[in-house]
């Protein structure tokens, strides 16, 4: 008779607690998802942060959480995740009546884009492990993964050259007597221009700078589509930081610069018109962090006639673009023999051969190692 009354009471409690798990388990349970920076570089740390909450007197004694994230995000520890198309990674708590857990997750952010998470999927069990309880919490969480930066030690000197000709043929004046600074020689610098002292100093070339004023712009053009079907995405990914270095550099010295490009993101293709305030650097890094190589592009050549101008306001063109076939090489001709003061760029690895067709053109090459 007792171990029929001690069951029954068993199967009451067992009843009793199934009943409040589910009605209950998920009242006042909180959670969320941030990360510790919104903006990063690529190729830079970040922490991933979740919090979880209970606001109520019932405890949860595993609570698995179950979230997807972008697999270009690199886990300090990945074993207790699958990464397929996506990371996903599944974390197991024990919640205490009012207690707040919070865990940081360091992440190397490996790829530029921009990426979100919007749901948490959280799993809960009854107090005697019974009862399977699932919730689906949404999200809104996001980060931007800007293009790598580029040592200036990686700039070739023909670039080099190409920039510092750009820069000279925009300037007004310098005036001598409004001194802006001291940085590295480079070989366009004139030999009047070396600071002596700081260079016996440092032991290496500086030159003064002084504040200019300018007369044209910059006009950067971006071409997404690649000259051949190998290592596509490699060189995608240069151009966008070439153009994202090239961009910085103008506009670090006080030339508005502009930015076009046929490559395509989910709010449509980037389109920024000429700025020389530092928060233009960030919105064109911002731009070109949001392109998406999975989309189809747009005809670059229609691009050029859109924002190449052989008049009205004086501009300085710069095409960024490893796609150098015909209806582009001669549309760029064209330009050059009207007058117009363009520039070719051309992202390409240091083995490719330059195609006899285009030897006759005036570009300048940025060799890519692989």
């Amino acid at each position: 008779m007792k171990l029929l009354v001690a069951f029954l009471i068993a199967l009451l409690i067992y009843r009793i607690q199934t009943i409040v798990y589910r009605r209950y388990w998920n009242k006042g349970l909180r959670t969320s998802m941030s990360f510790e920076r919104d903006v990063v570089y690529e190729g830079q740390g970040n922490h991933l942060v979740e919090i979880i909450e209970n606001r109520k007197n019932l405890p949860i004694p595993i609570l698995q959480v179950k979230f997807s994230i972008t697999r270009t995000f690199l886990f300090e520890k990945q074993n207790k995740g699958n990464v397929t198309d996506k990371y996903y990674r599944s974390e197991f708590f024990t919640v205490m009546p009012w207690q707040k857990i919070t865990r940081t997750y360091p992440i190397t952010c490996s790829k530029r884009g921009f990426y979100t998470t919007d749901s948490l999927d959280l799993i809960g069990r009854s107090f005697f492990l019974t009862e399977k309880l699932i919730e689906t919490h949404q999200e809104d969480v996001s980060v931007c993964v800007l293009p790598g930066r580029i040592r200036p030690l990686d700039v070739p000197d023909t670039v080099n050259t190409l920039l510092g000709e750009t820069e000279k043929s925009l300037k007004i004046n310098e005036d001598p007597f409004t001194f802006a600074g001291i940085r590295e020689y480079q070989p366009y610098d004139n030999i009047r221009s070396i600071n002596w002292k700081a260079t016996a100093r440092h032991s290496d070339l500086l030159v003064n700078t002084y504040n200019s004023t300018f007369s044209k712009r910059v006009v950067l053009l971006l071409n997404m589509d690649a000259n051949s079907m190998l290592h596509t995405e490699q060189l995608a990914e240069w151009a966008i930081k070439i153009a994202s270095h090239l961009a910085a550099r103008y506009i670090s010295a006080g030339i508005p610069t502009a930015l076009y490009t046929n490559g395509n993101s989910m709010i449509g293709c980037p389109a920024l018109d000429a700025g020389a305030d530092p928060s233009h650097i960030r919105a064109i890094e911002m731009a070109l962090a949001r392109i998406d190589l999975s989309l189809p592009v747009e005809k670059f050549t229609e691009i050029m006639d859109d924002r190449i101008k052989t008049g009205g306001h004086p501009a300085e063109y710069v095409i960024i673009s490893n796609y150098r076939r015909k209806d582009v090489t001669d549309r760029y001709e064209l330009l050059l023999s009207q007058g117009c003061s363009i520039h070719f760029v051309i992202p390409s690895f240091t083995q490719e051969v330059m195609e006899e067709a285009f030897e006759c053109a005036k570009y300048t090459r940025w060799s890519i190692e692989i």
